[in-house]
């Protein structure tokens, strides 16, 4: 069984890629990576992620936060599901949830609207004064009264993490009756901003006005139609706000991880942390193949998040063995995202989608024998290589160098996040 469980992990690269802030600084720490070479002071503590600020480090850029990311969006009417019972503060009367009178992208007497226009399900003004509450953890850029026709505006921003990306959202509450915070504060999901109301001059019904926006340059009460845009501009800079929504329930964020692996295409760099502490930074080489990985047989190296699923260290059987260098880190490639992408060309079915992202979130190993390949990890060489030579050698896998890939080996543990950039 151990000679075999060793020649499947020898063939697994070849086989299926050719076939393959919130910074808390508590401490400082000088590391030594490499052959003793100092790479930097890192600021640690606190139980965050603590990053550097060397200028330019992609590393840092991508886990500098200046407040916590989010780690899910709920809606922001209701309860989390935008569900729920509420009373009627003027008749008394109870109502049994809410519902989007006025659609994302629909086209009505004022233009294309860029959001979604909330009420009760009693209709009218039964829902006035109903606590509005942030859709995610984030910050607030805008809290003020804008007058006719906005009224109150609450503009929220949000960073989140989502596969290999960092981004950044905005979310927008328009026509509030108050408004509970402060520009620069920084709110939690589901913390209350304001309460429903209406226009000041109650042209309207009251209803929450709620954007969700990637543009964060657009002046807060910018319309679209106002300024010539059409519906594939809405589209590009706005995004349906309960789609968005559902599709983002629960995130999760390198800085909420014990373990971490950060791997750059562009640098040819790896970085290692551990409870918050930077423990080390490496060279590695990659794929044949140049840019992310797409399918099986491309042997290119993926781009995404995913987790160290198995290790093995000794020798590898196989005709293949020796390109290990002695160790095997895997990982669970194809995650999610590239299931949601197979599935949508049509390389994988949504059976096998389905199966690859329950896999992928119980951080298991995923399904290898489809048309996205599989078989990707870590592991050494079968000599030492030169980081002025060719830098892309394996068919999908991180190599890292000889002189490196034990101590690496010892500090990536199973259910480490990866993180492939």
């Amino acid at each position: 069984m151990k000679s075999m469980l060793k020649f499947v992990a020898a063939q697994e690269c070849l086989r299926h890629a050719r076939g393959p802030v919130i910074i808390s600084f508590l401490s400082v720490a000088v590391l030594f990576v490499g052959c003793g070479r100092v790479v930097e002071r890192v600021e640690t503590g606190g139980g965050n992620l603590s990053v550097s600020h060397e200028p330019g480090n992609v590393f840092d850029a991508y886990l500098n936060t200046e407040y916590p990311a989010a780690n899910g969006f709920d809606f922001p009417i209701g309860d989390v599901n935008g569900e729920g019972s509420y009373s009627d503060k003027v008749t008394g009367a109870e109502h049994k949830g809410w519902f989007v009178a006025t659609k994302f992208g629909e086209v009505y007497s004022l233009g294309i609207h860029p959001g979604e226009d909330w009420n009760g399900a009693g209709g009218g003004n039964t829902d006035l004064n109903q606590a509005v509450f942030a859709t995610a953890t984030g910050r607030v850029t805008v809290a003020e009264n804008f007058g006719q026709p906005w009224g109150n505006v609450v503009m929220v921003e949000h960073v989140f993490y989502s596969n290999h990306e960092k981004l950044t959202i905005y979310s927008l509450y328009a026509h509030l009756s108050e408004i509970s915070v402060a520009v620069n504060q920084t709110v939690r999901r589901r913390q209350r901003i304001g309460a429903i109301g209406q226009d000041p001059q109650k042209t309207f019904s009251a209803h929450l006005h709620f954007e969700m926006r990637w543009d964060g340059q657009l002046a807060p009460t910018y319309w679209p139609s106002s300024n010539g845009k059409d519906q594939a501009w809405v589209t590009e800079h706005y995004t349906p706000p309960s789609e968005f929504i559902r599709a983002h329930r629960t995130l999760l964020s390198p800085h909420n991880e014990k373990k971490l692996v950060l791997v750059d295409h562009a640098s040819y760099k790896m970085r290692l942390y551990d409870t918050a502490k930077l423990m080390g930074e490496y060279d590695i080489s990659l794929g044949q193949g140049k840019g992310p990985k797409l399918a099986e047989g491309d042997n290119k190296t993926p781009k995404g998040m995913y987790f160290v699923i198995a290790k093995h260290r000794g020798n590898i059987d196989g005709p293949y063995g020796n390109y290990y260098g002695g160790h095997w880190i895997k990982i669970n490639y194809p995650n999610k995202f590239d299931a949601e992408r197979g599935r949508g060309e049509g390389l994988i079915t949504e059976q096998q989608a389905q199966l690859i992202t329950k896999s992928w979130k119980e951080r298991k190993a995923t399904l290898e024998n489809t048309q996205l390949g599989g078989g990707i990890g870590f592991h050494g060489w079968a000599t030492e290589w030169q980081n002025d030579g060719p830098r892309h050698l394996s068919w999908g896998c991180v190599v890292v160098h000889l002189h490196d890939i034990s101590k690496v080996y010892e500090k990536i543990s199973e259910g480490s996040m990866v993180v492939i950039f």
